[in-house]
């Protein structure tokens, strides 16, 4: 036997008298009390639908791309309450953990104004923090939410301070977001800034390491460039994927000329509707009659890049659903769907051509439902059809 082994009675994991095991309660909770818990339950929104109480929410984007301009213009917002990137923010207070030198920050704090509501620990340790130096951090955040109460805290970025570096490994993932867990039990918000993979990434993976991070957090936000390669853009598209109803999925936002500001242009379908109104009106004023999605993709001028199927169809809907494209047909394959302006069938009125031809279309529509696709696809019937 080697000199320092024990013997085995001594052992505590073979001495049930010398090591009882520990006495555990558990408690269920039952569908009727959930459901209770739930009416009576609102979340308290710190940032609509992007930062909720006790819960944790990832945001990656590429560096240099605006993510810690975004992050001190909420701390701006926090001092009296406001609204960023169209979502109500609530007054509060916060901690931020930055990976950046006093000096920038200094610059921050005066161009968007930030108060003494926030307080800032910049590069905290020498290097990458061991686990007992993350740990202690997270001590420290702990007092001074019971001291002063803290709304958020933000870690920017967690590359540079994960204890050992290895964001690929899922244990070490889990050993730096479960102290995060003390701060989001006391109520506080957490949102984490991390980096994104070098390759291009589905939605909802785009950030790298282990899948532990966006598999534990609440609230997933992800920024990307409006149109890359265009460094004077200063739009940026916002996607999230959430625990919660109220965040908004796909939204479009714009980081104001002063700096100040990051105000939203509506989502990814509004933006898009807004910058190819003008083409799609042209193509609806042009018509001399009725048009159907298929017609419209084949009369879309060629001086304009020609859009896809499901994209011209969204921009129709929403015409409809603002009042400025009429619509009729039942949306099936023997009725599809036309659009056309409401000023263009006052002049198509005056034409006798016209109630001539609108008419044969609904006869045609007619000899479709009663007679079937199939029949009525072949021979004359077939080559008027088409």
């Amino acid at each position: 036997m080697c000199p320092d082994a024990l013997p085995l009675e001594s052992d505590p994991l073979h001495n049930a008298t010398s090591n009882p095991k520990p006495v555990l309660s558990f408690h269920l909770l039952r569908g009727e009390s959930l459901r209770i818990a739930a009416t009576e339950t609102r979340t308290d929104w710190l940032w609509k639908g992007y930062l909720a109480p006790g819960c944790m929410t990832m945001f990656t984007g590429q560096w240099k791309l605006g993510k810690t301009t975004l992050v001190a213009l909420l701390l701006s917002r926090m001092a009296a309450g406001g609204e960023l990137a169209g979502q109500a923010v609530r007054q509060g207070k916060a901690a931020v953990i930055s990976d950046e030198s006093p000096e920038l920050w200094h610059l921050r704090v005066q161009q968007c104004d930030i108060g003494n509501h926030f307080g800032l620990l910049c590069r905290p340790f020498r290097g990458q923090p061991v686990l007992q130096e993350w740990q202690a951090l997270i001590d420290f955040l702990v007092r001074l939410h019971d001291e002063e109460g803290l709304d958020l805290v933000v870690i920017d970025s967690l590359a540079s301070f994960m204890p050992g570096g290895n964001e690929n490994s899922a244990a070490s993932m889990l050993a730096t977001l479960s102290p995060l867990q003390r701060l989001t039990e006391k109520g506080a918000s957490v949102l984490i800034v991390h980096h994104p993979r070098r390759k291009q990434s589905a939605a909802g993976q785009v950030g790298r390491g282990s899948g532990v991070l966006p598999a534990t957090v609440d609230i997933l936000l992800e920024m990307d460039w409006y149109q890359r390669g265009d460094d004077d853009d200063r739009r940026r598209r916002l996607r999230a994927a959430s625990r919660f109803r109220e965040t908004p999925r796909r939204q479009v936002c714009e980081w104001t000329a002063d700096g100040r500001d990051y105000r939203t242009l509506g989502d990814f379908q509004e933006d898009a509707f807004t910058q190819n109104w003008a083409i799609l009106r042209i193509v609806l004023e042009d018509a001399m009659r009725k048009l159907k999605r298929r017609e419209i993709l084949e009369q879309w001028p060629p001086d304009y890049p020609r859009p896809d199927a499901v994209s011209v169809w969204h921009w129709l809907e929403r015409g409809v659903s603002r009042g400025l494209i009429q619509r009729d047909g039942a949306g099936r394959r023997n009725a599809p769907f036309r659009y056309w302006l409401a000023e263009r069938m006052e002049q198509w009125k005056k034409d006798p051509m016209y109630v001539f031809v609108e008419q044969e279309e609904k006869d045609r529509e007619i000899l479709r439902e009663t007679l079937g696709e199939d029949f009525f696809g072949g021979g004359v019937f077939g080559e008027r059809a088409r």
